[in-house]
């Protein structure tokens, strides 16, 4: 988490007005970034570290669901959640069955509803990311045990334990959490 214990989120939206309101009503709970645009976004994706990320679905240039299918390369650890007020609900079910979302949200929210959201997508993010540190552990440890002499057993099921490690580190990327291992 940040140094001020604030998740660090982004909100992307191509209306100001939207982005200002969210401001005001996210600003003390969350470290909040905002965009204007998919392109804005990607550039503060790579200068700052986000947990979750909330783009709304119809915007000019890029829509959400482009944003999100982008972001997965730049910061593949973040929770992504869609919010629109309208029913692109095909790019939705896309996504969702893709694996991109976290959360699907309809314009307009109940601000209790979007701050009880976004807290799930940060408790989300540290499961998630409480879930990569202990694989990468258990690897850790596991490749250690390995190299002790004389215990035939463990070599032969560590190398099999190691395989399923893997498979379970790879299943989580792009799911949110910590990536870097």
């Amino acid at each position: 988490m940040s140094t001020d214990n604030k998740h660090p989120i982004l909100v992307v939206d191509d209306e100001a007005e939207i982005l200002f309101s969210l401001r005001g009503l996210l600003r003390q709970e969350f470290t909040l970034h905002t965009a204007e645009s998919g392109a804005e976004a990607l550039d503060i994706m790579r200068r700052h570290v986000i947990h979750v990320l909330m783009t709304d679905q119809r915007m000019p240039l890029m829509t959400g669901v482009e944003l999100l299918q982008q972001t997965r390369e730049v910061c593949p650890e973040a929770v992504r959640i869609v919010f629109t007020g309208y029913a692109d609900i095909k790019a939705v079910i896309d996504a969702i069955n893709q694996g991109q979302i976290f959360r699907y949200l309809t314009k307009p929210w109940e601000p209790d509803e979007l701050v009880s959201v976004l807290r799930q997508g940060c408790e989300e993010y540290d499961r998630l990311t409480a879930r990569r540190h202990l694989l990468l552990d258990m690897r850790d440890y596991v490749n250690r045990c390995q190299k002790l002499p004389g215990d035939t057993l463990l070599q032969l099921t560590g190398t099999e334990l190691l395989e399923r490690i893997e498979r379970g580190l790879a299943a989580d990327e792009g799911k949110g959490g910590v990536v870097a291992g």
